[in-house]
């Protein structure tokens, strides 16, 4: 069974200064002095993969620069068959609905029985990819999974969804779409030493995004605009603070006490 995990390499954003921010306006925030980061839910859904890796072809997939190639690399040594980048020029990090369209359209050329992505990504956070992913598919989709169990001899997955309060479980027949959401019940294994050097540059296979047909032309954003979110303060002046409580409460308090 072929089951394909899409992940992105995100940039610790806490290195950038307000500034970097300002000047982002439309060109992008600079990300290339910050060190790129495996986000929790990803790290979560490759465990759960690795826990019963027997019957299952896995595959890592992400889209962009050679950011992503050190975890590439990191999960061909942990035992996935397959380590795929697609290469694409332009700022996919606000345009849910183009991952989607790259992603299903290298689904239609490598036929997987079941994709599994992270919930939300540090910098969009839109949680929007994998509706965007079924919906083109046409496949079901499950968000807020926090465990699951490929069951390959009878193409199913059983999974575990937050609902409410609490927890429920879910038997499902492939082919479908889980979003995993982690809470740190998972920490994703360090390969050893051995697996490390048996991994070669090569292994990670680059692709252009252009060999996926019209899907790679899908529309990305060409500026971003940083909201201000100050808010006006006005200083009482008084003699002592008795008569500015007193300022206070006349002119701004009793007007929002009356019923």
């Amino acid at each position: 069974m072929n089951i394909l995990l899409a992940f992105k390499a995100e940039p610790d954003l806490s290195m950038l200064a307000e500034k970097e921010w300002l000047a982002a306006k439309h060109k992008g925030p600079d990300i290339s002095l910050t060190r790129p980061c495996l986000g929790e839910d990803e790290q979560a859904a490759a465990e759960i993969l690795l826990r019963h890796e027997e019957g299952l072809k896995l595959t890592a997939i992400s889209i962009g620069s050679e950011r992503a190639d050190s975890f590439l690399r990191q999960f061909k040594a942990l035992g996935f068959g397959r380590a795929v980048r697609l290469r694409r020029d332009g700022e996919l990090t606000f345009a849910p609905a183009s991952v989607a369209a790259l992603l299903a359209a290298w689904q239609r050329q490598n036929p997987q029985a079941l994709v599994v992505l992270g919930s939300r990504s540090a910098e969009g956070n839109s949680g929007q990819t994998g509706f965007y992913l079924a919906e083109q598919l046409g496949w079901p989709c499950f968000s807020q999974v926090c465990d699951f169990t490929v069951n390959p001899e009878l193409e199913l997955v059983e999974l575990q969804q937050r609902w409410a309060s609490g927890k429920r479980s879910l038997t499902v027949r492939l082919p479908a779409v889980l979003m995993v959401e982690s809470r740190g019940e998972y920490c994703l294994r360090t390969p050893g030493l051995r697996q490390k050097l048996a991994v070669k540059a090569s292994d990670v296979e680059v692709m252009p995004a252009a060999t996926l047909g019209d899907e790679a032309n899908a529309p990305f954003p060409v500026a971003l605009e940083h909201p201000q979110r100050q808010r006006s303060g006005l200083i009482i002046q008084g003699s002592d603070a008795r008569e500015k409580a007193r300022i206070l409460y006349h002119d701004w308090l009793r007007k929002r006490l009356q019923p």
